[in-house]
């Protein structure tokens, strides 16, 4: 089940970010937000990007790869993050007392495991 399909079960709202270019999203999800690196994934290269483009008829200028480029590298970003456990769903509006009340809980912790070690 995706974050999305979750939220729309819990009766949250899906919230997100103003996009000025959709295709450019469309795009990375057609190529491929990420490439593959061993048991991890990278950022896109621009060869992959080359190799989509020329299949597919497209010629991406340069501020479309590089922006290609970076939401592939938040994409990737964004993924690692979201293994942590303080990490916030990116989508959902913060509840700032919710957001509040975890910072306290893991600061705590952090003095509590330092004051042990002392």
């Amino acid at each position: 089940m995706t974050r999305a399909e979750s939220l729309k079960g819990r009766g949250q709202e899906l919230v997100l970010p103003h996009n000025p270019a959709p295709y450019l999203t469309d795009w990375l999800l057609e190529i491929g937000p990420t490439a593959p690196a061993g048991e991890a994934s990278v950022a896109i290269g621009f060869s992959e990007m080359a190799e989509w483009s020329r299949l597919m008829g497209v010629d991406l200028s340069p501020w479309e790869a590089r922006t290609l480029r970076r939401l592939s590298r938040a994409f990737v970003n964004q993924r690692e993050d979201a293994r942590k456990p303080a990490c916030i769903e990116p989508m959902v509006q913060v509840d700032q007392e919710l957001a509040r009340s975890r910072v306290e809980t893991q600061f705590a912790a952090m003095v509590a495991a330092f004051k042990k070690r002392v």
